[in-house]
């Protein structure tokens, strides 16, 4: 059972999830065969970024850990780096930002198809955007209705 899926909120529903790919420890191979493999297998087991419907939900490492839990009008900046293994084979750094955080977001390494899923996140944000705005103008309507008829 992936971590997201322990902290779903009733209606919700994953939308994409994101999880390192193995091809990140190749460059462990070549420099440090031991050393320089298991951190990045450990980073690969431990990570994962999920959408939602509403929200991004994600988790990263297991002794120096970050996590991130936030709503879809909370995010501020998505951002995807890669060099040039990341762009050879379609994987990046993912950097998800969100207001108020004061440490610069959470940075998740090696995600297969960053790219992919930073413009989900981001479509998504659009959709939430909407659905808070159709709802704060249905309110106000009703508002206003009720005012008309005292």
């Amino acid at each position: 059972m992936s971590y997201a899926s322990k902290h779903l909120n009733k209606n919700e529903q994953i939308v994409i999830t994101g999880k390192p790919t193995v091809l990140t420890i190749i460059p462990g191979i070549f420099w440090f065969p031991v050393l320089g493999i298991f951190p990045k297998i450990i980073r690969m087991c431990t990570t994962e970024l999920t959408l939602t419907n509403t929200r991004v939900i994600g988790k990263t490492g297991v002794i120096k850990s970050a996590s991130i839990d936030c709503k879809l009008d909370k995010i501020q900046n998505v951002s995807v780096s890669s060099g040039l293994g990341g762009k050879i084979f379609g994987y990046g750094n993912i950097m998800v930002e969100t207001a108020g955080s004061g440490t610069g977001g959470v940075l998740f390494r090696g995600i297969a198809k960053a790219e992919t899923i930073k413009q989900k996140i981001m479509a998504q944000v659009d959709i939430a955007q909407e659905e808070k705005a159709k709802a704060q103008a249905q309110e106000m309507a009703r508002a206003m209705a009720s005012a008309m008829n005292k």
